[in-house]
């Protein structure tokens, strides 16, 4: 449930919005799936995520949908126009495999083993690039995340990754990360309080033992869990996580209309 202004006001409760999937093209008026242009979606995006005054704008993968320099100077050039002021990190999607998100991101992408810090929580990124639409977590990465966790055990920690660790049970699960059993024993074993991904273009919530994981509405089109490949009707959007200092986060999903 979203909280109150009053709640928010609070100096121990630090915001995220997550972005992800945003596509862009080269082409500001390119329109792609559902006729819809996302150079202009994510604009909206970015406009309504700015009134609740986000303390880290966290990008979870497929800034580009052409592999083009283009679309993630587009990004860079909205995130100046809407939320100059606010810290944003990255992480890689499957379409971000290519050397201009390596050159353009640098300064922004969120490294295993480097997590941003938001008051008494530590933010975790993975790079799950691996061959075409399908990811993988690299077990080095892993290494260098519980390393980082275990230099700050007095904190609370989230991770984020682009492809969805649990199965969707639609057709996107043909662009599954490979290897999810492997990363689900590991996070298993460590202190972390929720998971959240991209990749699916869809909200979601699943559990693994004692872990949340959730997914967030793409910036963009939204994909129909269905077996058959299809888009839903359901609005662009992002997801806003709360992170008061007693680890007990909270989440909403916010659309545009």
């Amino acid at each position: 449930m979203f909280k109150t202004s009053a709640y928010r006001d609070q100096r121990s409760l630090m915001r995220v919005v997550q972005f992800t999937d945003c596509h862009l093209f080269a082409q500001k008026d390119k329109t792609g799936y559902s006729n819809i242009n996302p150079y202009k979606s994510l604009s909206q995006c970015l406009q309504l995520a700015s009134q609740f005054q986000p303390d880290l704008l966290l990008c979870t993968g497929d800034i580009s949908g052409d592999h083009s320099a283009a679309s993630y100077r587009h990004f860079l050039q909205r995130l100046r126009e809407y939320v100059p002021t606010i810290e944003t990190r990255v992480i890689a999607g499957n379409h971000d495999l290519t050397h201009h998100f390596d050159t353009i991101m640098c300064e922004h992408v969120l490294c295993a083993g480097t997590p941003a810090r938001l008051g008494n929580w530590c933010i975790h990124g993975l790079d799950t690039r691996h061959k075409g639409a399908q990811g993988k977590v690299d077990e080095d990465e892993l290494l260098r995340v519980e390393h980082a966790i275990k230099t700050r055990p007095d904190a609370y920690h989230l991770l984020a990754l682009h492809h969805h660790p649990v199965a969707s049970n639609s057709w996107m699960d043909t662009h599954n990360l490979i290897n999810a059993t492997s990363f689900l024993n590991w996070l298993s074993t460590q202190p972390i309080s929720a998971v959240v991904h991209g990749h699916t273009h869809t909200a979601c919530e699943n559990t693994y033992q004692h872990h949340t994981i959730l997914g967030a509405p793409s910036t963009c089109w939204q994909w129909a869990m269905t077996p058959e490949f299809g888009a839903s009707s359901h609005s662009a959007g992002f997801r806003i996580i709360d992170l008061p200092d007693n680890g007990r986060w909270h989440s909403q999903i916010r659309r545009i209309s």
